[in-house]
């Protein structure tokens, strides 16, 4: 076995499960009594992260590290972080 495959899949198993815990947190901040849609804003952030972090969504790398860094400052100027 070659050490780029184990660390492909290593970085695999970390990737998908960091997908599945932001969108398991995503679930746990939905909010039970809505009464606007800015109260669905954490969630929606999670699940955002998510996609950008999806190695199957079809960006570029820069694409995906510019909407990480938004995503970032996002979560920092918000609390989310």
């Amino acid at each position: 076995m070659n050490i780029n495959q184990i660390l492909g899949w290593i970085e695999s198993i970390v990737v998908w499960s960091l997908i599945v815990m932001l969108c398991l947190v995503g679930l746990g901040r939905l909010p039970i009594n809505p009464t606007s849609l800015f109260d669905f804003t954490a969630s929606f952030y999670y699940f955002s992260v998510a996609v950008v972090i999806c190695p199957k969504t079809p960006l570029s790398f820069n694409k995906k590290l510019v909407l990480g860094f938004i995503a970032f400052s996002y979560g920092v100027c918000f609390g989310l972080i």
